[in-house]
């Protein structure tokens, strides 16, 4: 008895955490972007060494289409326990670990050749503006080059830095990028 009514508590508090995920809502579009929601460690790049949650957002249409003028532009957020100033050497270092494991780039051989590179500058006190180059496992399968905006918030309260990212092949010129560059982060993504 004792056995069962345990693991109907672990249900519960399992059911309750994957419904918290559900209702995270960091970045400030509609229903009709796709939403993704993944706790740090990431199981795809656990040697990103942070402790928070990753929420990634997709437009309603085209993202993986190679024709479609959304062709891989999206956004994600991390909420992370990082309390100190992220530079251009910690965004390079991890979106080189993010996409090398979101891609399997060490996984054959063959995809070695793929590893990600990673270029940042600083525009502002907190924003970036870089390039990443790697490899497109789901769609294409050939080299990727993705221009990239990071914004950097800090939640004072909470000590958590708040990194919104956005990211397209198309170049900043693009009209694609006006809808990038419009998204923000929800009013209270400090209290999420």
């Amino acid at each position: 008895m004792k056995k069962a009514i345990t693991f109907l508590l672990l249900l519960s508090i399992n059911l309750l955490v994957a419904q918290h995920k559900k209702d995270i809502n960091l970045i400030d579009l509609d229903s009709t972007w796709g939403k993704e929601i993944f706790p740090f460690p990431l199981s795809f790049a656990q040697n990103i060494n942070y402790q928070g949650i990753e929420e990634a957002r997709f437009p309603p249409k085209g993202w993986s289409d190679a024709t479609h003028p959304n062709f891989w532009s999206y956004t994600f957020v991390w909420k992370i326990d990082k309390r100190q100033d992220i530079t251009t050497n910690i965004l390079e270092d991890n979106l080189q670990k993010y996409f090398d494991g979101l891609m399997r780039i060490n996984t054959t051989e063959e995809l070695k050749h793929y590893k990600t590179v990673a270029l940042f500058i600083k525009k502002k006190h907190n924003s970036f503006t870089g390039k990443i180059k790697t490899y497109d496992r789901f769609t294409t399968k050939k080299q990727l080059i993705l221009n990239v905006l990071v914004e950097n918030h800090f939640c004072k309260k909470q000590q958590k830095s708040i990194l919104l990212f956005k990211f397209s092949p198309k170049d900043f010129t693009h009209p694609t990028w006006k809808m990038l560059e419009e998204i923000e982060l929800t009013s209270n993504s400090c209290d999420e």
